[in-house]
């Protein structure tokens, strides 16, 4: 009897965990920062939305009111080019040779190019060693007076402190 009882904690305590690895935390949304999450963020997912802050949004600079910077001021990265914050970019997306390129190139977007990205939405979906991130971000080319809008859902497994993305299905 005290075998079964084991057997049934231990069932109870693999389906308790696997349940809080299931979650959905919206970040942003109608220029509302979950600023709660942000600062009990793990992190894979601190590593991925600091990565797509990097490699889609503007630099940022002290005086700087775009969201962009402000969820990089909740996350506590007072600088992303500062070699701390790029070398744990570099761990967590080593296997991804794009975003090593990208991040030798600090920074990726300057605050005053002509090209100016703002994001609308982001949200993190964790569903065990599987995280993805939902991205709206509208973006302006003032110099040729172009515009755009992205949409996008990428995932990645986390695989020993490292995340590799997963193909689109």
């Amino acid at each position: 009897m005290k075998t079964l009882y084991t057997i049934l904690l231990v069932v109870f305590l693999f389906s308790c965990k696997n349940k809080e690895d299931n979650i959905t935390q919206i970040i942003l949304d109608d220029n509302k920062i979950n600023t709660t999450y942000l600062h009990q963020i793990q992190a894979p997912e601190k590593a991925l939305l600091s990565w797509y802050l990097y490699a889609y949004g503007n630099e940022c600079d002290n005086s700087s009111t775009k969201i962009k910077c402000k969820l990089l001021k909740e996350l506590k990265i007072d600088n992303e080019c500062e070699p701390k914050h790029l070398n744990m970019l570099l761990q967590w997306f080593s296997t991804d040779m794009l975003a090593v390129y990208k991040l030798n190139k600090c920074p990726s977007l300057p605050i005053k190019s002509a090209i100016q990205n703002s994001f609308k939405k982001i949200a993190l979906i964790r569903n065990s060693d599987t995280l993805s991130i939902q991205i709206s971000i509208q973006g302006m080319n003032n110099s040729q007076e172009k515009s755009w809008n992205i949409n996008q859902e990428d995932s990645f497994l986390i695989k020993n402190n490292t995340l590799i993305k997963l193909n689109k299905k």
